[in-house]
């Protein structure tokens, strides 16, 4: 009974949870791109890094997610901009980059506006 309550003891141990890391900033830059159906953004703060992702100051609007999703988002954004407000974007503290091309893991991805 001792094994078996280490060994479950030991599984949950093990399990390492992402946590959302939020940025706070204003829009500098709203990129789209027609081919990869990505949305680029970059704020005036820097997020903080995320290893598996190489860009360190543009995030991105998944093109994996729903097209309504995709669509809510950048208009968010764009009224931040035009408003020149500041947004809070949420990223995923490990893992979740999107790719670029054939680059695999260029930019955060965006899990959540504000």
């Amino acid at each position: 009974m001792k094994f078996i309550t280490a060994i479950f003891l030991l599984m949950f141990s093990l399990h390492s949870e992402a946590r959302w890391l939020d940025v706070s900033g204003k829009v500098l830059y709203l990129v789209t791109y027609a081919n990869t159906n990505t949305i680029l953004v970059t704020l005036d703060q820097q997020g903080s890094d995320v290893s598996e992702c190489s860009s360190k100051d543009t995030f991105a609007i998944s093109r994996g997610l729903d097209p309504e999703a995709r669509s809510r988002m950048y208009s968010l954004l764009l009224a931040a901009k035009v408003s020149d407000t500041p947004v809070v974007i949420s990223f995923n503290e490990v893992g979740n980059c999107e790719s670029w091309s054939s680059t695999q893991n260029v930019y955060r991805k965006i899990t959540r506006l504000r």
